[in-house]
């Protein structure tokens, strides 16, 4: 298993519940070599963002996406820890639109981020681009465009 960062993680986390039925703790174990207290975490993490509602079933060890619709943000008086859900949030509402869109009509990325995501800087969508690259999304930056700093 390569070295992920704990956003990825959390990232590949929601991509497995955007794309599953059910996703059990023996899943997110062998696949990212994690405790199931770390996955409960992530989970949490998602749900805390608003991006996720989950359903156990102690039978069957897994987790059931009960709604992946965005509901408001918890409440998170330390910034640093309000910023990550942003982050999280941000990032998972753009997977979830790329996921449905059809990526081989060469979907201008640029302009959806726009559209999903009103207001957010150039240099953010750049940084965006870059982590959803890491998991696999059709989503670049490169410098070499100067005049469209993303596709």
């Amino acid at each position: 298993m390569r070295d992920i960062s704990k956003t990825n993680r959390v990232l590949s986390v929601y991509h497995l519940f955007l794309n599953c039925q059910e996703v059990s703790h023996q899943e997110l174990r062998q696949q990212f070599e994690v405790s199931e207290k770390t996955s409960l975490r992530d989970i949490r993490l998602l749900e805390r963002a608003g991006v996720l509602e989950t359903r156990y079933d102690r039978e069957c060890r897994a987790f059931y996406p009960v709604s992946l619709e965005l509901r408001p943000m918890a409440e998170e008086k330390n910034q640093t820890r309000r910023k990550y859900l942003e982050k999280l949030r941000r990032l998972c509402v753009l997977m979830r639109r790329m996921a449905e869109e059809d990526t081989c009509d060469g979907m201008n990325k640029i302009a959806l981020y726009r559209e999903v995501l009103p207001g957010v800087s150039d240099r953010t969508r750049q940084r965006d681009f870059q982590e959803l690259e890491k998991l696999g999304y059709s989503a670049s930056y490169s410098r070499e465009w100067p005049d469209e700093p993303g596709r």
